[in-house]
């Protein structure tokens, strides 16, 4: 996000950032953090207190530091778009930014006093904690919390990186063969290749897009982990976990899927399936167990760490990098770990770039992570010739030519309403003939007192925006959304049957999570918010929710492990800095059966050549 220049006093000490400032690069967080660190220390080098302030900023922007040579075209791409220009895709005016050369960047750093820059020429394998700001190793400058975050989390991976014995014998050998059978259609089976991973080591990364068996895999190996040590008379503690509260119930939703499935039932001991029915997912700082005191600090640590003898993390690609630290210190070293994710989705809307990191460092040749990785590519969602499955190949290869062709196709369960202006009449009209016979749905439902009929067809549907405001926002379809509900001129009320919630903080006095969806029911003639959960329908007073939106549209990044049976995507402008190839890949893959985009030639073309790739540094730790 730009900065207001006007907003920003600059301290003495560090006048040489005004030029930055006033390009709304640097806002008063990196400048006086600049300021306070040239007084303390007295070094008033501009290029030491630049980078001071481009660390700040590349942490603000969700990069795990600024590398140097980089940081120009990084900030160039954030900066290519105002937020007030968002509307009309405008793109602000090219700001003559004074970028020192890489070079002579890289001497000023290393000729630093130590008192402010600690130069590395590797990674710690132990916490280095002590006064000094930054942390330089090659061309990638770190303060020093996310340096010693990322040198945990590669000390911790490497730690677990071992294979182990996962030989299986009687009836955990027997029913592996059951519900994982060595070829499927004649074809060698990755998902039991996945489940070998898993049993050979103590951290497996099982990745692929929606659809391939990622939790189908996991829930056969945890029924065949639990057969065994049940056949041993041991207790086997399993967690179940997720970045966040929807997540976590995906997944439940996904464990119980698989439970109802025949394999299982007939394989199966009843004991086993018990005990997994019994396995709770939760969140990933619940499972930690959150102290209220210290932020980002949590109860079970290197010093008490988790109990369980197997964690699993679904939807790893949203995990923070701190976050990440902060379980992988807490696993027993002998302990399993098991990572599943899709790292061509959108990362954490937090800091870094996890999934993506350790998939890159398991691809190499050589590296602690080669053999702990499998790709699922098998798609049972779609099925693999699909219009979604295929548009979601060609995006995800960033060929923008396939993925025209397939939206341009004439296929009913992928399309595409050309405009460079979402609210033209005409677009919003073809849009509402596909939303409002679904919202139609939800009313009656809700209005009939049907809780879980409602929010059953309030998940059928959701427009999926980039960005909040504007035209192509969700506030704009939020407004839309309402009056396909409630009828044109209808006048505005906040509560009424079928409005779709979305929960925006946690709220543990509910027991409800941020990311959380409900809807509003009419039952007995007054209203109540009803959402699901593990433990079956909540219902609440409206008066009780404190932090809950409207949820007709929702961002890309709120959408992330959720999927919906039609999905109505409004790209960005192609001058937008989020027009991306993971958002757009992300949004169209939340669509199971019917996807819509609406947007130009342009703004899907700018999105599916344009990857995003955060500054890290973690995969070359592992490489």
């Amino acid at each position: 996000m730009m900065a207001d220049p006007f907003t920003v006093a600059v301290p003495a000490e560090v006048r040489s950032l005004e030029p930055f400032v006033a390009a709304g690069v640097l806002g008063a967080t990196e400048v006086h953090l600049a300021g306070w660190v040239a007084r303390a220390s007295g070094v008033h080098d501009p290029l030491v207190s630049l980078a001071v302030a481009m660390a700040a900023w590349s942490s603000r922007h969700g990069h795990a530091c600024a590398v140097l040579g980089e940081l120009a075209a990084t900030v160039a791409r954030e900066q290519a778009v105002r937020p007030a220009d968002f509307d009309t895709g405008e793109a602000a005016p090219s700001a003559m930014i004074p970028w020192p050369h890489p070079g002579a960047w890289l001497t000023a750093l290393r000729a630093a006093p130590d008192t402010v820059v600690r130069v590395v020429d590797g990674w710690d394998t132990e916490a280095v904690l002590d006064t000094r700001p930054l942390v330089l190793h090659s061309d990638r400058v770190y303060l020093q919390r996310h340096w010693v975050d990322e040198c945990s989390v590669a000390a911790s991976l490497r730690t677990l990186a071992v294979p182990i014995d996962g030989a299986l014998a009687g009836g955990a050998a027997t029913l592996f063969d059951h519900l994982l059978p060595a070829e499927v259609d004649g074809e060698p089976n990755l998902q039991r290749r996945a489940a070998e991973v898993a049993l050979g080591n103590r951290l497996a990364l099982i990745v692929g897009g929606p659809g391939t068996g990622k939790t189908y895999s996991v829930a056969r190996l945890l029924a065949v982990l639990l057969e065994q040590a049940l056949e041993q008379n041991q207790q086997l503690r399993v967690a179940l976990a997720a970045p966040t509260g929807k997540a976590a119930a995906r997944l439940q939703e996904s464990i119980s899927a698989a439970l109802a499935e025949p394999a299982l039932a007939m394989h199966t001991s009843a004991p086993v399936r018990e005990a997994l029915a019994g396995v709770v997912p939760t969140t990933v700082h619940r499972l930690l167990g959150p102290l209220a005191t210290r932020r980002q600090r949590f109860r079970h640590d290197a010093s008490n760490p988790l109990q369980h003898d197997v964690v699993v993390v679904d939807e790893t690609s949203m995990v923070s990098l701190p976050l990440l630290a902060r379980l992988a210190d807490a696993i027993r070293p002998e302990a399993r770990l098991v990572l599943i994710g899709d790292p061509d989705q959108l990362e954490s809307v937090e800091l870094g770039a996890v999934l993506g990191d350790l998939v890159e460092a398991a691809s190499g040749s050589t590296g602690p992570l080669t053999e702990n990785a499998v790709r699922l590519i098998r798609g049972h969602r779609f099925g693999g010739g699909s219009p979604i499955a295929l548009l979601a190949d060609a995006v995800r290869r960033g060929d923008a030519d396939q993925a025209l062709v397939h939206l341009r196709n004439g296929a009913p369960s992928a399309s595409m309403i050309e405009s460079d202006n979402p609210i033209a009449q005409a677009v919003v009209a073809e849009v509402r003939s596909v939303v409002e016979p679904l919202l139609a749905e939800v009313r009656r439902a809700a209005e009939a007192g049907l809780a879980e009929e409602a929010l059953l067809a309030s998940s059928r549907v959701r427009l999926l925006c980039a960005h909040r405001q504007g035209r192509f926002g969700v506030a704009t379809w939020n407004q839309l959304g309402e009056e396909w509900m409630c009828g044109p001129g209808t006048t505005r009320i906040t509560w009424y049957p079928g409005r779709p919630l979305l929960v925006s903080r946690n709220d543990p006095r509910l027991g409800l999570s941020n990311g959380d969806t409900g809807v509003v029911v009419r039952e007995l003639d007054r209203l109540v918010a009803v959402f699901a959960s593990g433990r079956g329908l909540l219902r609440f007073d409206p008066v009780q929710l404190e932090e809950v939106e409207t949820a007709y549209a929702m961002t890309v990044h709120k959408s992330q492990g959720s999927e919906y049976s039609t999905v109505v995507m409004v790209l960005p402008p192609p001058s937008s800095p989020l027009a991306g190839r993971e958002l757009v890949y992300t949004g169209l893959t939340r669509a199971r059966e019917r996807l819509v985009v609406v947007g130009s030639e342009a703004a899907v073309r700018q999105a599916v050549s344009t990857p995003t790739r955060r500054m890290t540094g973690l995969a070359a730790s592992l490489a």
